[in-house]
């Protein structure tokens, strides 16, 4: 491959299949991690032990003086130089319209949408590159629950869209919204596998059909501007809650 690539969050969950993937795909891989230390130096140390090369860097992405040089300390890693981005890192607590506050809006949208737009455009200055925004298949299916969440998402939509257009021809810029994926703080097994099996296909994704969505997207290189959904149709549902919530109140 022509450079290294930095994934967000890259240790765990979705972000350590994505890491995984990319890196059999022979890209030089740099995972990021905030607190996830131990996480993140263990993945390296298996991709490496296939063969890979793989390193880890650290960042607050809630911090503008972390971000302000973190694509130019990922370039001093490899000697190759960086070739895409995957934004997976992400902030996700639970708000809605009754619990809303300024603080839990403003660290979602920095967390969310302003490090993505700040590292894509440092990304852009290094002249060349492609850029992997993960956003949430309820950018098409919203409502209230999880709402600052799902307001960062859908900014980071929007810069998606626009940095397609303004930074073309040097960097693509496009994004895989998944559909619920994996259990969580807030979705335990029973919810996930009924929501699940009630997707139009029958199926919701695994982290495996996430990260191939990512690959495809690194290596099309006349596509731009485009989001892949993989979400088992899960968007044409239009639910009144997120599923973490079905039948507490309709």
């Amino acid at each position: 491959m022509d450079g290294a690539v930095i994934v967000t969050g890259g240790s765990r969950r979705i972000g350590k299949k994505i890491s995984q993937l990319l890196s059999s795909a022979g890209f030089p891989v740099i995972i990021h991690y905030n607190s996830s230390s131990s996480e993140a130096e263990e993945l390296a140390s298996e991709l490496r032990s296939r063969g890979g090369m793989a390193e880890t860097l650290m960042c607050d992405l809630s911090s503008t003086s972390d971000l302000e040089d973190m694509i130019e300390r990922a370039d001093a890693i490899f000697n190759v130089g960086i070739a895409g981005l995957v934004n997976n890192a992400s902030m996700y607590s639970y708000d809605d319209v009754d619990s809303i506050d300024h603080r839990s809006f403003s660290s979602h949208m920095s967390v969310n949408a302003y490090a993505p737009l700040t590292l894509s455009t440092q990304m852009h200055k290094r002249g060349r590159g492609w850029v992997v925004n993960i956003l949430d298949f309820k950018v098409e299916s919203p409502n209230s629950d999880f709402l600052s969440y799902t307001i960062s998402k859908f900014a980071l939509a929007s810069v998606t869209d626009i940095l397609a257009r303004e930074l073309a021809p040097v960097l693509r810029v496009n994004a895989v919204a998944p559909g619920h994926t994996l259990t969580s703080d807030y979705l335990d097994e029973g919810k996930l596998e009924s929501t699940n099996s009630s997707t139009p296909l029958g199926v919701g994704p695994s982290p495996d059909d996430i990260a191939d969505a990512v690959l495809y997207l690194a290596k099309a290189k006349s596509v731009t501007g485009q989001t892949i959904f993989v979400d088992g149709g899960e968007r044409f549902r239009q639910q009144p809650r997120d599923p973490a919530f079905s039948g507490d109140r309709e």
